[in-house]
């Protein structure tokens, strides 16, 4: 495929790997976008790095991946406009994720883990080598793009495990949504047909974490506990809760732990109902 630019072309060459295989396995989610076009360009940025799986969240129109600017912007790349799947909200595009990366520009408070875009390939494809190492299932790995004009929220950002950000010039740090989808496509994809040198120390990903689901349960039990025995009261604004999904984002929680602490929050409410 050649690119045209003035009188200047880029080739891109067709490469593969096992592991480029397994970014099939990735999902880009576009969080309340309103133009068709940056649609169909995010479309197009995944079919040529080898993502297929793509969520929208209460996009401006019902059809959006029917609109004509974005078959027009895709060049091509329909077959992920056909199988895009359309959803009310980020919580439900998350199910059946282990592990999300909500890329913001802004840093925030009670963030996740920060990443960059590197380290975020990275640390993906150590997930998935480990996995194919250990005849393992794939853990479910999500990238969560803002609205155009707004960003993620912080109640968006506090439902992922990670918050993600890419190096770009600090003095003019405007990318677009495309671009921003493009870079970290691109980064995945290197990682995957190159190896990843990037050190991860600061609470590496787990293969065997339990879903962004099962955790918002487990949340939503604790919640309902701590009101039971008074350390909640819910007339009056905490950051009890936020504080909490913050730490257990932060040591990503196995299915086991999330079982064991819902226990826990049942045998409290059974002790105090009792009192």
């Amino acid at each position: 495929m050649v690119l045209g630019c003035s009188r200047f072309y880029i080739s891109i060459m067709p490469t593969s790997h096992p592991l480029t295989d397994a970014l099939a396995h990735i999902r880009i989610i576009i969080v309340r976008t309103s133009h068709p076009g940056n649609v169909g360009q995010v479309a197009r940025a995944m079919a040529n790095m080898g993502l297929r799986e793509l969520y929208l969240t209460s996009p401006r129109f019902a059809d959006m991946c029917a609109q004509p600017d974005a078959i027009a912007l895709a060049s091509g790349a329909t077959d992920v406009l056909d199988n895009a799947v359309i959803v009310p909200d980020l919580a439900t595009a998350l199910q059946g994720v282990n592990c999300a990366f909500a890329f913001s520009a802004r840093t925030r408070d009670l963030a996740p883990p920060l990443r960059t875009s590197g380290e975020a390939a990275a640390e993906v494809m150590a997930l998935f080598t480990q996995a194919q190492a250990e005849n393992m299932a794939l853990p479910k790995v999500a990238f969560v793009f803002g609205a155009e004009r707004s960003g993620l929220v912080n109640d968006e950002v506090m439902l992922c495990q990670r918050l993600c950000q890419i190096e770009a010039n600090p003095e003019y740090n405007s990318l677009n949504l495309a671009q921003a989808v493009q870079v970290m496509t691109y980064s995945l994809r290197q990682a995957a047909l190159h190896g990843y040198s990037t050190p991860i120390v600061e609470h590496p990903a787990l293969l065997d974490s339990a879903d962004v689901a099962q955790l918002d349960g487990m949340l939503n039990h604790w919640e309902a506990m701590l009101t039971d025995i008074g350390m909640i009261n819910p007339n009056i604004p905490t950051e009890m809760m936020p504080r909490l999904r913050a730490l257990f984002s932060r040591t990503q929680l196995s299915t086991n732990e999330v079982n064991f602490l819902r226990g826990l929050a049942s045998t409290v409410q059974r002790i105090k109902k009792k009192e």
